[in-house]
């Protein structure tokens, strides 16, 4: 099991988290892009990073994602996506900002969330399905969606 993280507080984490499960991961620290994934594995989650990637890098990961996987792999992706049209982006959008304003956020860190939003480089979920179908993923569905918050992926074939 291999999982991105950036710092050693979420590394010492995911260590605990997994500890709990009987489990040993193998974390590896680095670019989503540069790093050797290496192994294989029989599934590959990631959550929550993937929308920082550009499109060309969402794509190339989701085919290097699937040449490591082992037949019969799956791989989860628990992410944000845009809006299929620009109305619906908005819906979103507002609807984020209602959800974090009703938890009495303050100004202060209202605008620091906005700000790392900037970062933010999000694909539509339909794309990204089809990258996921056209690097030999097969069953590629989104198992669940709240808005802008997705989780999809799909199987490598058994052969």
């Amino acid at each position: 099991m291999a999982r991105l993280v950036s710092s050693s507080a979420l590394q010492e984490k995911a260590k605990f988290r997994f500890s709990q499960m009987g489990k040993s991961p193998k974390i590896l620290v680095g670019d989503y892009i540069e790093t050797d994934l290496g192994g294989s594995y029989d599934l590959i989650i990631s959550a929550l990073s993937i929308h920082h990637l550009s499109n060309f890098d969402k794509e190339l990961l989701y085919q290097r994602i699937y040449n490591v996987l082992n037949p019969g792999g799956i791989f989860v992706n628990a992410d944000q996506v845009l809006g299929k049209t620009p109305d619906l982006e908005k819906l979103y959008r507002q609807h984020w900002l209602d959800s974090v304003c009703a938890k009495n956020i303050s100004e202060e860190d209202l605008k620091a969330a906005q700000k790392r939003m900037e970062y933010d480089r999000m694909a539509t979920l339909d794309i990204q399905l089809h990258w996921l179908e056209a690097a030999g993923f097969q069953n590629v569905d989104c198992w669940y969606k709240n808005f802008s918050f997705a989780v999809f992926g799909g199987y490598r074939p058994t052969i």
